[in-house]
């Protein structure tokens, strides 16, 4: 499991095409959330909207972690989109927030990079623009 790019706005039936049967599948209220999983990566997706419902947010779990956002942006396919680069240890917050350029949708998505123990262990998307910048 390495390209996660594209994502958002996929119905369920594309994520078991390119992932494979999820381990986890729960409906809370009107979201449904799956989790595809292999030894170095832990994939969270949740499903809202219309019908069929799309996805609307994921998130990427990694095992070890990143020392560059690069490196953890390339895991998932969205290096170059994650540009500019940092490095774990130089981040002041557990957070790293930029827009995500979606360019087969012409859309804007949010990007967050979890930074943990000095590495970035998690990355996730979301299908509306920054409400930061």
């Amino acid at each position: 499991m390495t390209l996660c790019d594209g994502l958002v706005g996929l119905p369920e039936q594309e994520l078991i095409r390119r992932f494979g049967d999820p381990s986890v599948r729960r409906e809370v209220g009107a979201d449904t959330w799956l989790v595809f999983g292999s030894t170095e990566v832990a994939l969270r997706v949740r499903l809202a909207g219309s019908t069929p419902p799309r996805v609307a947010s994921w998130t990427a779990s990694f095992d070890k972690g990143f020392r560059l956002l690069s490196e953890a942006a390339r895991a998932v396919g969205l290096w170059p989109a994650a540009a500019p680069d940092q490095e774990a240890t130089a981040v002041g917050t557990p957070l790293v927030r930029r827009p995500l350029p979606c360019p087969a949708s012409g859309r804007v998505h949010s990007l967050t990079a979890t930074v943990r123990r000095g590495l970035f262990t998690a990355l996730s998307v979301f299908d509306e623009p920054p409400d930061w910048l």
